[in-house]
């Protein structure tokens, strides 16, 4: 049989671009042969750039869009690569599968759920109410009756995920990181059964079931499989260190099941992610997994300056796994990065605080400053120098929006209105109405969860009499409510739904049960702004509860990022870079943390960490440590060990600051918290 090749002509743009946009390294990534292949990139190194060309090399060699498979682990890291696409494609990119592993299961999930015993309008579970089915779960397991002896509800809940994610059953974690739990090993395993069957009764998914079903699914139904490695010709993998034994589990069946076309891209010293369940071998034994693989190294950073980039590559050099590093930087001469002493907590935060100013009179942005910690409650001190100060800054370690209590109340109202039998958002709102605990509230479940439509079932005199009477007339207010929000069509006009909680009864809800009622109500009013732009109730659900890149922001002063400086943990702090960096409580126990040393491979997920930190910073990096701490803010002043990190960097790659103390007159001296 004769053999044709067809020979596709690649548009002279992208010809162009993939000639004058990359190096030599970033090339041949972009342009490798079709099978696995392994992009080690390194901090700064362009790896968003290669994966976006990479999709735009397979499209224009003839590979549909909606054939690619592109894996990201924040829906910000989506966004960017699909807008980048489109300036090289066209609008064809938005064809292409891209979102965050969870996005995707929801994606796939929805037409064939029935196999699994899900309709295809479940509702997606977040952490609080998993937690409550849980709860309810471990109560039909029998375990309420021994709480005070028991595992709790939220350690079994963590137990389910991290067996799940991590492909270990829960004998198996009890056998080993949880040997305390050994003796309760049958009620866990009852409570996780009952909890999966009360998720099939309310056709709600947990987070991990978006992962875990979709696994199940090209598992145990050949044809769902045939048809995805059918569809997916192409998967890349973005932040492959990231990824646990779920995740890559399943993308590496598709894989293998199809054209055999998988792409992974990471960096293994940025594995930072163990304590979600990320498998650090998942890129380090790539090679191994899929013999005759290739690899390729970006390892010039356009990132940072020679200064910091030989800081970075020295740091992680007393690590004893990983691929070995060559980090170099496109970049002119900079400054030596700064080590600074300082003589406590309190001068360390009014150190940074005279840094960021100075910074910001030398025009250097607010927004263009960071502050890294490895610990949230090490940014305590500092904030309130700055609250001192009038200094704007956002905290970027604190509650995702839709997780605050005001934003998952009114979830719950939209929740019910898409799926009438998701029992946890029935449960929170009946939890609002004075007179129902707990046990009212699974009552007055039973009597209209089975019905064809519970809010009609609500109205009905047999749950109108299981209200206590001195609760009936705000029950019937809630029922009014309810119907008023359906009359909205709220399916479609998801906006208009928000404004119709907002004119019922739910705002006295809030000022009676809650702090600053306004502005949780100002925060409503604008959610109602963002869900007019979803055409789908649907749609804005499960983006809201997929939305984990989302956090709020505490802000001072100031409304414009350009003008707030960042405070954020290195974990948040992934994935992000600023102009001038600081580093602060590099001492031993905090950072490395004291209980993630004493874990065995601790102290390189410590120093991985630590890596992460150091090369966020473009132009200057500044590592603080304070000599003396106090243990709770009261009791005897120690002495701080400095942190093994800085102790073992090379000294002639780094610059000892002295500080030049002047002391103010006492009358202007301010008041330092509780010194």
């Amino acid at each position: 049989m004769r053999k044709i090749t067809l020979k596709h002509t690649m548009p002279a743009k992208l010809a162009r671009h993939l000639d004058e946009d990359l190096n030599e390294s970033q090339r041949a990534a972009v342009t490798a042969p079709d099978g696995y292949n392994l992009i080690l990139a390194g901090p700064g190194s362009g790896k968003t750039r290669v994966i976006t060309y990479r999709v735009a090399f397979l499209i224009a060699r003839g590979i549909p869009a909606q054939s690619i498979l592109l894996v990201t682990f924040t829906r910000r890291a989506a966004r960017e690569m699909v807008h980048r696409l489109e300036t090289l494609v066209g609008p064809g990119a938005q064809k292409v599968w891209a979102g965050t592993f969870h996005a995707v299961g929801n994606r796939i999930l929805r037409r064939p759920a029935h196999l699994l015993g899900y309709e295809p309008n479940f509702t997606i579970l977040d952490g609080e109410d998993q937690l409550d089915l849980v709860k309810l779960a471990w109560q039909d397991a029998g375990l309420s009756g021994q709480a005070k002896l028991a595992p709790k509800p939220d350690e079994i809940m963590r137990l389910i995920s991290l067996g799940l994610n991590t492909r270990q059953t829960l004998a198996d974690l009890v056998a080993g990181p949880h040997p305390h739990l050994a003796d309760w090993l049958p009620q866990i395993e009852k409570v996780a059964e009952a909890y999966a069957a009360r998720k099939r009764a309310a056709n709600c998914m947990d987070y991990d079931d978006l992962l875990g079903l979709w696994l199940k699914l090209i598992r145990e139904f050949p044809d769902q499989l045939r048809e995805q490695a059918d569809l997916f010709r192409h998967i890349l993998i973005d932040e492959m260190q990231d990824t646990n034994a779920l995740q890559v589990e399943t993308v590496e069946t598709i894989a293998a099941a199809g054209a055999g076309n998988l792409t992974a891209v990471g960096d293994d010293a940025q594995s930072i992610y163990r304590f979600r369940g990320a498998n650090y071998d998942n890129i380090l034994e790539f090679p191994k997994r899929h013999p005759g693989s290739r690899t390729f190294m970006l390892d010039v950073n356009y990132r940072s300056t020679p200064q910091i980039v030989a800081l970075t590559a020295d740091s992680i050099r007393h690590n004893r796994s990983g691929f070995p590093k060559a980090l170099t930087s496109a970049r002119g001469d900079g400054l030596l990065p700064a080590v600074v002493a300082t003589a406590d907590v309190y001068e360390e935060a009014d150190l940074v605080c005279q840094q960021v100013l100075e910074a910001r009179d030398n025009d250097v942005p607010l927004g263009e400053v960071a502050v890294l910690y490895r610990n949230h409650y090490d940014s305590v001190v500092l904030q309130g120098e700055l609250v001192t100060r009038g200094i704007p800054y956002s905290v970027r370690s604190g509650l995702r929006f839709f997780e605050q209590a005001h934003i998952k109340d009114v979830l719950a109202h939209l929740r019910v209105a898409v799926n009438p039998r998701d029992e946890a958002s029935w449960r929170r709102l009946l939890l609002m109405l004075p007179g129902i605990g707990p046990a009212k509230a699974a009552a007055l479940f039973g009597k209209i969860g089975d019905s064809p439509d519970p809010i009609a079932a609500m109205a009905t005199k047999e749950a109108m009499d299981a209200v206590p009477a001195k609760t009936r007339g705000l029950y019937a207010a809630f029922v009014g409510d309810m119907r008023k929000l359906l009359a909205t069509d709220p399916e479609r006009h998801p906006a208009e739904a928000i404004n119709a909680i907002l004119k019922g009864g739910y705002p006295a809800v809030v000022r009676q049960k809650y702090e600053r009622p306004e502005n949780r109500l100002a925060d409503l009013e604008q959610f109602a702004v963002l869900a007019a732009r979803y055409d789908s109730l649907e749609r804005l659900l499960a983006e809201l509860l997929l939305a984990g890149d989302v956090y709020g922001m505490d802000t001072v002063a100031s409304s414009d990022p350009k003008d707030v400086l960042v405070l954020t943990t290195v974990h948040q702090a992934k994935g992000l870079e600023w102009s001038h960096v600081f580093v602060i409580r590099l001492v031993e126990d905090s950072f490395p943390h004291l209980r993630a040393v004493n874990e065995p491979g601790g102290d390189e997920e410590e120093r991985r960490i630590f890596y992460v930190a150091v090369s966020r910073a473009k132009n200057e990096l500044t590592l603080t440590y304070p000599s003396t701490i106090t243990r709770g803010g009261y009791g005897p002043m120690t002495f701080a060990t400095p942190s093994r990190f800085l102790t073992e960097l090379e000294p002639t790659l780094y610059e000892r600051a002295e500080l030049d103390r002047e002391f103010l007159p006492l009358e202007d001296d301010r008041p330092r918290g509780g010194r």
